[in-house]
């Protein structure tokens, strides 16, 4: 499979928003899940973070799973700092949240 070019912030946050304008095809790894108790946020707020926060400029290629993962950083409900690490896969139409953090 050819590696497809990484979306750029602009196009990354255009796709969070027409996805979750027409359908919310989100999923959520274990992983996510078991920081989510950890760490102490919910599904709203990662959602606020879809919604609102802040692409970085530089996702990282990710070879196992042939797709690229976006950090995106931003408050949860809260006001508490959040960020979200993401893969976006435009030709499938989905988001896979694949962990979450402290800033």
């Amino acid at each position: 499979m050819t590696r497809p070019d990484p979306l750029s912030p602009l196009e990354a946050h255009e796709f969070i928003h027409q996805l979750l304008a027409t359908r919310d095809s989100i999923s959520y790894t274990a992983h996510v899940r078991e920081r989510m108790r950890q760490r102490e946020f919910t599904l709203d707020d990662i959602r606020r973070l879809l919604l609102y926060g802040t692409v970085a400029p530089d996702p990282e290629w990710n070879e196992a799973h042939q797709n690229w993962a976006y950090v995106i950083s931003g408050v949860d409900y809260d006001n508490e700092p959040l960020a979200i690490v993401v893969a976006l896969e435009p030709i499938h139409s989905r988001i896979t949240v694949i962990t979450g953090h402290d800033v």
